[in-house]
């Protein structure tokens, strides 16, 4: 009867380690995707999460702060799970102007895989800006892990 109990527990013990080694080389391989797909862009910082859909009206999604400087020219990236590309938004956007309000920019989805859930921004004022990752509005999801990274192109003159 001990081994039993003690076989299930390690069976159990396997199954939860291997699915979170699962989701961190999901995280791994999707954020070295994201990096190395951003053209000629210095990549400067990523915005690692897991998603799941909330209850009705609850946003499921994770926000960051970034500090960016006027004059500068950076891309945003978003990259998901494979089947996720489409369901997933990343929003920038500052104090002054809430995510659901007034961001500056949302990523879009293309057919063009070079423009593909990316955005440049050339930032007009220096300040906290916040980044934000979440499930589109009315897409049904259950459980992803997306990147975001954040890149710097260049600087204006």
């Amino acid at each position: 009867m001990n081994r039993i109990i003690f076989s299930l527990l390690f069976i159990a013990f396997i199954i939860v380690g291997t699915s979170e080694k699962l989701s961190a080389q999901c995280k791994q391989q999707v954020v070295y995707n994201c990096a190395t797909d951003n053209g000629k862009a210095i990549y400067l910082r990523d915005f690692n999460t897991k998603l799941r859909k909330g209850a009705e009206g609850e946003d499921s999604g994770t926000k960051w702060a970034v500090v960016l400087n006027q004059g500068t020219h950076y891309r945003f990236n978003l990259c998901a799970q494979d089947g996720f590309e489409n369901s997933i938004e990343l929003v920038l956007f500052d104090a002054k102007h809430p995510e659901l309000t007034g961001p500056y920019a949302v990523s879009k989805a293309s057919n063009d895989p070079k423009t593909n859930n990316r955005f440049d921004f050339i930032c007009q004022k220096s300040g906290t800006y916040y980044v934000s990752i979440r499930f589109k509005e009315g897409v049904e999801g259950k459980k992803s892990c997306a990147v975001g990274v954040l890149s710097f192109v260049g600087k204006n003159k």
